[in-house]
């Protein structure tokens, strides 16, 4: 008679009983899984397109993008904000803006233990005041300690040591240039044993633009930047004409390029966003009836998404959805070329959106910038999605919450089975090594009746 395997005979009996039960779980986890990757694909999807909404949303952003063009290079660099006017301007550039720079020469090398020096900073409230009976009083002082002084007192205007030779010099700069950042130099009649007369290496100057030609109407500032002398426009001043050189004229048109551009990253963001929430919420259904021949910029899905009878999934397409094809305060996305494909995405009508923009340019900046308009809406329709500092909430956390919780339980029940089964196979292997004593001592006894 063949031996019975009392440990075997009891794994079988546990692995009969755990296998629908190791089954289920597996199947339950799997599901759990790849519900929680979806979401967090999604919430991904969402925290991009919210940083895009962001960006796009600033206070002087627009889709409609101008350029401004000069007749020659080398004397500005322009760049022109959506609100500017179109139109022609001649520009003569008269003088650049630079900042003043002093040089101080000193007699020798050593500084004076006494005598007050007075730097006077236009805009500064109080002036920089050297007393060389504080600041040199051990008489232990250089050149160099003096410029660090001077950039210690932070107030527009720096300090370097400049050596050529035997001299050494101090060399005092404002921190900006223009007039209004000019500063003045006085010293006691007792320091000039010390120091040479202040020379001027550059004098405090604004720039100033000519608008109409060398005789035309003044523009002057106190930097190289000249922001809104031509409304919208930016000049950035780079190089001065010769007095009765020609003027350059600067041209402000506009660029649809940029414009289509600028919608084109709108666009491709929404769809970016939209395009993962439909690979996790088509159903077989949506995909076997899919004839979208007309949207061939739309993406294929040949697998149902594991959301697809999650109404919370569902939903965030027709919020979406709702936007984009709503009414904002000067006309809807499709009436300035934004057209909605039957899957919810988007996509642009070239020949209609150049002619909104040619025509209705402030039209498409009120659709998308205005007080009611469709960033605005969307930032405030996905603010309970990405929890947001106002809402206080994240749906899209809550789901993911809420699967791994679900996730952990089934990791909980798989650890109870574990222990049922331990018990279970200790049980059998004791009924089976019971019987395999049985049969043992029955075995046993028969051999004795054997002649």
């Amino acid at each position: 008679m063949s031996m019975m395997d009392p440990a075997s005979l009891a794994m079988q009996m546990v692995m009969i009983q755990r296998q629908p039960f190791d089954i289920q779980y597996a199947n339950q986890q799997a599901m759990y899984q790849a519900q929680l990757d979806a979401w967090k694909d999604i919430d991904s999807a969402f925290s991009s397109f919210s940083s895009a909404l962001e960006n796009m949303n600033k206070a002087d952003n627009s889709f409609v993008k101008n350029s401004a063009t000069p007749s020659e290079e080398g004397y500005i660099n322009a760049t022109a904000s959506g609100s500017a006017r179109h139109g022609s301007y001649d520009l003569f550039v008269k003088q650049l803006a630079q900042a003043q720079q002093e040089a101080i020469t000193l007699k020798g090398e050593d500084l004076p233990t006494e005598g007050v020096v007075t730097i006077d900073i236009a805009g500064s409230k109080e002036p920089l005041v050297i007393d060389f009976g504080e600041f040199n009083k051990d008489g232990d002082k250089t050149i160099t300690d003096l410029a660090d002084y001077i950039e210690e007192f932070d107030e527009g205007i720096s300090a370097s040591v400049v050596r050529s030779g035997d001299e050494v010099s101090l060399i005092l700069s404002s921190s900006e240039t223009g007039e209004e950042n000019s500063f003045s130099l006085s010293f006691d009649n007792s320091l000039g044993e010390y120091f040479h007369p202040p020379k001027t290496l550059t004098e405090a100057q604004d720039a100033i633009v000519m608008i109409g030609g060398e005789d035309g109407l003044e523009i002057r500032n106190s930097s190289n930047t000249i922001d809104d002398a031509i409304s919208g426009v930016t000049l950035e001043l780079t190089k001065a004409h010769e007095p009765n050189d020609k003027p350059l004229t600067l041209v402000i048109g506009g660029d649809s390029e940029a414009s289509t551009e600028a919608v084109e990253e709108f666009v491709d963001a929404y769809n970016e966003l939209m395009n993962t929430i439909l690979k996790h919420t088509m159903t077989d259904y949506q995909i076997e009836n899919d004839d979208g021949d007309n949207d061939d910029d739309s993406v294929k899905f040949t697998k149902a998404g594991v959301l697809a009878s999650d109404s919370t999934a569902r939903s965030l397409k027709g919020m979406l959805n709702n936007i984009a094809r709503g009414q904002f305060d000067e006309g809807t996305l499709y009436s300035i070329g934004i057209e909605a494909n039957r899957d919810g995405t988007l996509k642009i009508d070239s020949e209609r959106f150049e002619q909104a923009l040619a025509e209705t340019p402030e039209k498409i900046d009120a659709i998308f910038f205005g007080d009611n308009g469709a960033l605005t809406a969307l930032e405030k329709a996905i603010e309970p999605y990405t929890g947001s500092a106002n809402s206080g909430n994240n749906l899209l956390k809550g789901r993911q919450e809420s699967l791994q919780g679900n996730i952990d339980r089934v990791e909980d029940k798989k650890e109870q089975l574990d222990y049922r089964m331990e018990k279970t196979y200790n049980r059998y292997l004791r009924q089976y090594t019971a019987m395999q004593q049985t049969m043992m001592q029955m075995e046993s006894t028969g051999s004795m009746f054997m002649f």
